[in-house]
């Protein structure tokens, strides 16, 4: 379990050439059973379960669901997450000549054919530590004074466990900080495994669940999974990060209205 934390101003690391893709959001495509549930048991869709939006205060929640938009291409969670952080650190502009930011203004102004590419149509993804990258220049891209707090787990013991939920617990007093997950989407879902991400939506404490903004809007709404299945996720391996990704925490202030 390792943890490390930037100010935005800082140099993200150069990537080594030995990094392979991380496949985020890329599944192959499988014949689908028409008879198999939406969600698998490990999942259940915030339209099921309203209660803790409608009676908590859950600032992260209001501060993105204004700004929950679908990825565009089966490759693009990345940049559609990272868009949907930055709309909520933002906050709604002021002015009518003020657009909000959209993943093809994002991909234009960082105008780097690497990440275009990668979340193309036929593209294949990004690594997790790419990811943590393109936080860091997106946000300098922006102008966004903000801290970034990596967080990679490596074992489901209870000690991980408990530090996981305090960083939940911990993000969820305020709208001021916004969490990205990377995980195995096929673990919380229960259809195919693929590296993923999505913004954290909120998390409820007393009942040890989070809810999972998930950009995959062609086949999901947002949905509620247990912390602790969430950490399995988290941990899955993949073929660019076998010991498992994490979460990015960016804790930053709004500069608009």
């Amino acid at each position: 379990m390792t943890q490390a934390t930037w100010t935005v101003g800082a140099v993200a690391k150069t990537l080594g050439a030995s990094l392979l893709l991380w496949t985020a959001c890329v599944a192959p495509v499988l014949a689908q059973d028409d008879r198999k549930p939406k969600f698998g048991p490990d999942a259940v869709p915030i339209t099921r379960s309203v209660d803790f939006v409608r009676t908590a205060p859950a600032p992260d929640y209001w501060a993105l669901s204004p700004f929950y938009v679908p990825q565009t291409t089966g490759a693009s969670c990345s940049v559609t997450s990272v868009v949907m952080m930055l709309n909520a650190l933002r906050g709604l502009p002021g002015l009518a000549s003020e657009r909000l930011v959209t993943d093809k203004q994002l991909l234009d102004r960082l105008d780097d054919d690497h990440w275009r590419d990668a979340t193309a149509d036929d593209g294949e993804g990004i690594s997790f530590g790419e990811l943590i990258a393109y936080v860091h220049r997106s946000l300098n891209a922006y102008g966004i004074d903000a801290e970034v707090e990596v967080w990679r787990p490596r074992d489901t013991s209870p000690a991980t466990l408990a530090e996981l939920r305090r960083i939940l617990s911990d993000n969820e007093r305020s709208a001021d900080d916004i969490i990205l997950l990377a995980f195995d989407q096929g673990t919380l879902t229960g259809d195919v495994g693929m590296g993923h991400i999505a913004p954290l939506g909120a998390y409820d404490a007393a009942n040890r669940r989070a809810l999972v903004m998930d950009p995959d809007r062609a086949w999901y709404v947002p949905y509620w999974t247990s912390d602790a299945r969430l950490l399995e996720a988290m941990l899955k391996p993949d073929r660019a990060d076998p010991e498992g990704s994490g979460l990015i925490r960016v804790r930053g202030r709004r500069v608009s209205g």
